[in-house]
């Protein structure tokens, strides 16, 4: 398979952007996963935290004592990617409704979202069997999901075709607003009406 079949599968047009929107979604997603893993394994390097993501992943479908062969650990690092990539969906469809502007900020509400749900709901839910306990762990999940959520929303945007989102913004719309405002004349013109009363008016004066 040549370059050129490749970016027709994929629907990259000439400037190399691309109008799938699950496609886009899922590499983007794919792309904040990866960077959190790394900043995941960094942290864990320097004893920052208690477990990597996928120690935390596995635990969901096995013991979490089991997490710690390589080969459960890598069941675990799947499932986590397959997470992760699936998670850049509803991040573009928050950007196909609301525009692309202020999109790290959305990005980042987006991977606070996920840590709130996935991390702290789902061990509340016992839906990990493995937990950490250290306030360092809980921070660095914090921030590895502010990465996730940070890392994807650019991607969604470097990587999607601008007529996928909403043309006009929200700024723009307001910027358009007040050029119509500025453009209104200032003074209206007289109304035939008014002639004819200012001229009725002056014969009863004669």
């Amino acid at each position: 398979m040549n370059s050129s079949s490749l970016w027709k599968l994929l629907n990259i047009n000439r400037r190399g952007k691309m109008k799938d929107s699950i496609t886009i979604s899922l590499l983007a997603g794919f792309i904040g996963t990866t960077l959190m893993d790394l900043s995941d394994a960094l942290l864990w390097r320097t004893q920052k935290t208690e477990m990597l993501t996928g120690h935390l992943a596995g635990s969901m479908i096995m013991r979490g004592f089991r997490t710690n062969r390589a080969k459960n650990f890598v069941l675990g690092e799947i499932l986590h990617m397959i997470t992760g990539a699936a998670l850049g969906i509803p991040v573009f469809q928050l950007f196909k409704r609301t525009g692309t502007d202020n999109h790290l900020i959305k990005g980042a509400f987006a991977g606070m979202l996920s840590w709130g749900i996935l991390y702290n709901f789902g061990q509340r839910t016992k839906l990990f069997s493995s937990k950490p306990h250290l306030t360092k762990s809980h921070f660095s999940a914090l921030w590895n999901n502010l990465l996730y959520g940070v890392t994807t929303a650019q991607a969604i945007v470097s990587l999607s075709d601008p007529s996928l989102f909403p043309k006009q913004n929200h700024s723009a719309q307001i910027q358009n607003t007040s050029v119509a405002t500025n453009q209104m004349p200032h003074s209206l013109p007289d109304m035939p009406g008014q002639n004819i009363v200012d001229e009725s008016s002056n014969v009863v004066l004669q």
